[in-house]
């Protein structure tokens, strides 16, 4: 990432998520410590010990991204998503087989089997 290391450089402050209402945890290297603020997004601010404050704020304090906070259901989700994007990547390669192509056979078998097999990985745990 970037120096400043928000998510997205362009928008200093603002999380990773930016539309969801989460925890996320902010680092002060100059002080070596890490905050953990909620970000409420309908308020586009954070939520802090010391009050609320705006991205522009969070910024301008030295504040650089460090990590969402994500819950075990959102991790999942997450994974899941993957899975299917993983699934469909591995689909999409499979060929048309001559008759006889042996080769073309087993790459389309081997695709498939790795489609099947990343789509019955199971949740996080």
């Amino acid at each position: 990432m970037t120096d400043t290391n928000w998510p997205n450089p362009e928008r200093p402050g603002v999380p990773m998520f930016p539309d969801i209402s989460a925890r996320h945890v902010l680092e002060n290297k100059k002080r070596k410590v890490l905050k953990l603020a909620f970000w409420d997004h309908e308020q586009e601010h954070y939520c802090t010990e010391v009050g609320y404050l705006t991205p522009t704020n969070v910024a301008a304090m030295g504040f650089d991204y460090y990590a969402a906070c994500l819950t075990p259901t959102q991790i999942s989700e997450m994974l899941a998503g993957e899975r299917d994007r993983c699934v469909d990547a591995c689909r999409s390669g499979t060929k048309d087989v001559p008759k006889g192509d042996a080769a073309a056979l087993a790459y389309n078998v081997g695709r498939i089997a790795c489609a099947s097999d990343i789509r019955n990985l199971g949740a996080a745990s």
